[in-house]
């Protein structure tokens, strides 16, 4: 990793993306059971760093110290790696690699260590093992200890807007560009939606109706279904005027702090007629589905969320949920680094704020639709992330929507 010469966030990324060979970082996926290994051995990582975090994230350290320092044997292997990466971004520039340099390097790495006897799963119990050493500072607390070094209070208190240094903390509105995006790739031909035109009720009628609907979820769903949702949770359906702003602001139905839009949504479509299955990102511009894989998703879904998984009772704030055939899981995604670039410290409450303005918008109109639905924050979150393709740590996912028809209301 220090070989890289990635910063941290890059750094992570990486180290869980070298964790998965489901992704082997040159734009290319293997199926689904060919990827047994990155879960077993990130949950290999998990249980063994939850159980002693002191230990490993000392050994962190030292093993960092040392790879740092010149004439120590990791020290050497860490010039040898760089001078190779550097090698290879030079054959990058002159066009003689067929893949990035850093999808050939870690090849090379992921060779190396084939040869020295590791296998998938302890590749990815390794990487997994370092990144929650990097980010992980000190020893957690009690999950629900309260007090003035419990992380939620100290996140709310350092970011506080205050007379004494409000002009350092607002942000420059003007110009703001896109850096910090996590690139999702692709794959594919874009997918036009319909559905701008859709008769639903009064607000009001909807509001009294809403419910989350426990059960069974199934489909089908159809194109224009999934269309009119869209459309209204999330399209770019207008511009506004500012004082100060170079252009015209594009402007959805909800809200977002700066005119950032950081919350993307994801959609994995199971069973939406006129949507080939696979799971899409939603581009609000366009109102269209840009295809990032095409596997089916529903066994690596189900057991990331507790609430779906039919190994685990019904949780304690809600119902059991049947989501083998549920035609649509919805994913709304928080590009953390894009939006901490523009609002630093504030930028996390303004995160979750925007991710409850378009949950309430597509609890609205899915209800509006006459389809059920249910919001559920409780998931494993690297799990999820892996099936998704995030990194988990510039993007992550704050909020998991299930649509369609509950057939047994639980």
């Amino acid at each position: 990793m220090v070989a890289t010469g990635l910063d941290w966030a890059a750094s992570l990324a990486w180290l869980r993306g070298d964790a998965d060979p489901a992704d082997p970082g040159d734009g290319t996926r293997v199926p689904a059971d060919e990827a047994g290994p990155a879960g077993e051995g990130r949950f290999a990582a998990e249980s063994a760093f939850l159980r002693n975090e002191a230990e490993w994230t000392a050994w962190h350290r030292r093993a960092r110290a040392e790879a740092e320092a010149a004439g120590t044997g990791l020290g050497e292997w860490r010039r040898h790696l760089a001078e190779t990466l550097a090698e290879l971004r030079g054959l990058e520039q002159a066009g003689h690699l067929d893949a990035p340099a850093a999808a050939v390097f870690r090849r090379l790495v992921g060779a190396h260590q084939q040869r020295i006897g590791l296998t998938a799963a302890e590749r990815a119990q390794a990487a997994w093992l370092v990144s929650l050493a990097v980010l992980r500072a000190a020893p957690r607390g009690p999950f629900f200890a309260d007090g003035p070094d419990a992380l939620d209070r100290r996140l709310h208190e350092e970011a506080k807007y205050a007379p004494a240094t409000i002009l350092d903390q607002m942000p420059d509105l003007v110009g703001a560009g896109f850096e910090g995006r996590q690139p999702l790739p692709v794959r594919g031909t874009p997918l036009p939606l319909g559905g701008r035109d859709a008769d639903l009720p009064g607000l009001a009628e909807v509001l009294l109706a809403r419910r989350s609907a426990y059960g069974t979820y199934a489909g089908p769903l159809t194109a224009d279904d999934l269309g009119r949702l869209l459309y209204h949770t999330a399209a770019v359906t207008g511009e506004k005027t500012m004082d100060g702003a170079d252009a015209p602001l594009r402007v959805r139905p909800h809200p977002s702090g700066g005119n950032r839009y950081p919350v993307r949504l994801l959609a994995y479509c199971h069973d939406v007629a006129g949507v080939p299955r696979g799971l899409h990102l939603y581009d609000p511009d366009a109102h269209a589905l840009l295809p990032l894989d095409a596997r089916d998703l529903t066994g690596e879904l189900i057991p990331a969320v507790p609430a779906t998984d039919p190994r685990l009772p019904a949780t304690k704030a809600g119902g059991k949920i049947d989501a083998a055939g549920c035609p649509l899981w919805l994913f709304l995604v928080a590009d953390l680094t894009y939006q901490r670039l523009h609002y630093g410290l504030r930028s996390y409450r303004l995160v979750l704020l925007e991710g409850g303005h378009v949950a309430q918008n597509l609890s609205l109109v899915s209800t509006g639709l006459g389809l059920s639905s249910v919001g559920l924050c409780g998931f494993y979150d690297d799990a999820l992330h892996a099936a998704l393709g995030l990194d988990g740590v510039n993007s992550a996912v704050l909020y998991t929507y299930l649509v369609g028809r509950v057939s047994t209301p639980a």
